[in-house]
């Protein structure tokens, strides 16, 4: 409909002449909208099905999206919990680019509050024992804020340090120690 107007609306100021030339080419456009719905209704079928939705990439295999529909989200929520984020050098700061996957995860939590996960933080090998515990507990906090922020309960989250005693990668580079610098959600 919106379609039929705007070229109607163009067609107006764009096409000059006389009315008789005008009418007719308004007739065009809407010969060619009663082809648009049948094109757009061919999709919607498959839509309607869908339950809405904007963004998950608008749901399907085990889907999630939630406030705007498609949850579904299955007893083990492994897609939920199974999620790292990493940290810069002596940092508390969630990577911007890990955001996206808490985003997911808080979306889960808000949809399934029998959820509960560990947020396990986790330091490299640079620093004392003392320090690292400590860091990898703000990590671990900073994470929780982060989900609490979006909705997710406290009650849901519990976190852990384990400083440096728990190392994914056991190099002693930069690449190693980045890797090392976490939080994961279990």
């Amino acid at each position: 409909m919106t379609r039929v107007v705007c070229t109607l609306s163009l067609l107006a100021l764009v096409g000059g002449g006389c009315a008789h030339k005008q009418e007719t080419k308004a007739e065009a456009p809407k010969q060619e909208s009663a082809a648009a719905p049948q094109a757009s209704s061919a999709p919607a079928p498959a839509a309607s099905g869908a339950k809405m939705c904007a963004t998950d990439l608008d749901c399907g295999a085990k889907q999630l999206c939630i406030n705007n529909k498609c949850t579904d989200i299955t007893a083990d929520l492994a897609e939920c919990t199974n999620v790292r984020v990493h940290f810069p050098f002596n940092s508390d700061e969630i990577d911007a680019n890990d955001k996206s996957h808490l985003d997911r995860s808080a979306r889960c939590l808000k949809a399934d509050h029998s959820l509960h996960v560990a947020i396990e933080g986790n330091a490299d090998e640079r620093g004392t024992q003392e320090y690292n515990m400590a860091l990898a507990d703000r990590r671990a906090r900073a994470v929780q804020s982060y989900l609490q922020s979006l909705g997710a309960s406290q009650q849901q989250m519990a976190t852990v340090s384990f400083g440096k005693e728990n190392p994914e990668c056991q190099e002693h580079d930069e690449a190693c120690w980045a890797k090392n610098r976490r939080a994961a959600l279990k």
